[in-house]
């Protein structure tokens, strides 16, 4: 239905999703790995790529998804949420709580030698309860983090898709800031991708202008998707 099926039923009519992120913060979570590797299965005979990614709370290991992480099943992105947690890129000078360099090694021991982290971050002001920074403080943050990790750092994610559109100005800034500081070695399909950098914006479901292209399961929230920058 949402990655290329001959089903009648596809809520996206003709389009085909480029992949599956797991956005799993509740319930039961030991199935996930054979999930992923059903997935593997499917997609390995499949004529375009696809991808699989998670969507983690920053705390490490995570709650809902730290077995599944340390099962080595193949993951190509990991969109961590640097936010509403004590872990959040605004502490990123205490060791105590932020903590990028455990998602690295996770990254880093993962069977996809290109498998990558992604900052995720709030998209406005009121997206989440912390981790929302001036852009002055996030470039330096980012800056860091960027040369830090150079081998797993994939971009940024932001959450979601209506803060941004109330916020373009602070978004573009970024976006223009990342294009022209960062190369970042990305796994994505290449029309997500320009210049070797990648920004994603996760939609809210009523927002009917941003083209989709992960089908993202969520257990506490309704599913959201991940979109073209």
């Amino acid at each position: 239905m949402f990655l290329g099926g001959s089903s009648e039923y596809r809520p996206y009519d003709d389009a085909v999703l480029d992949g599956v992120d797991l956005d799993i913060e509740s319930g039961e979570h030991a199935g996930y790995p054979a999930f992923i590797n059903q997935l593997r299965s499917y997609f390995e005979k499949a004529s375009k790529q696809y991808l699989i990614s998670t969507a983690p709370q920053c705390v490490y290991p995570d709650a809902n998804l730290g077995s599944t992480l340390s099962s080595k099943v193949w993951i190509d992105n990991n969109y961590v949420q640097f936010y509403n947690n004590p872990c959040n890129l605004a502490n990123i000078e205490n060791k105590w709580n932020f903590d990028y360099a455990s998602w690295d090694a996770l990254a880093k021991s993962n069977p996809n030698i290109n498998s990558k982290v992604y900052v995720g971050l709030p998209a406005g002001t009121g997206a989440a309860g912390n981790g929302y920074l001036d852009l002055s403080t996030l470039q330096a943050n980012l800056s860091y983090l960027y040369n830090s990790y150079p081998s797993t750092f994939g971009g940024i994610m932001l959450w979601d898709a209506s803060w941004y559109s109330n916020n373009q100005a602070y978004v573009k800034s970024l976006s223009n800031w990342v294009k022209s500081n960062m190369k970042c070695g990305s796994t994505p399909p290449s029309t997500t991708t320009t210049g070797g950098y990648i920004i994603t914006a996760s939609p809210s479901s009523a927002d009917n202008n941003t083209s989709t292209t992960l089908y993202s399961i969520a257990t506490s929230s309704p599913p959201t998707y991940t979109s073209n920058s």
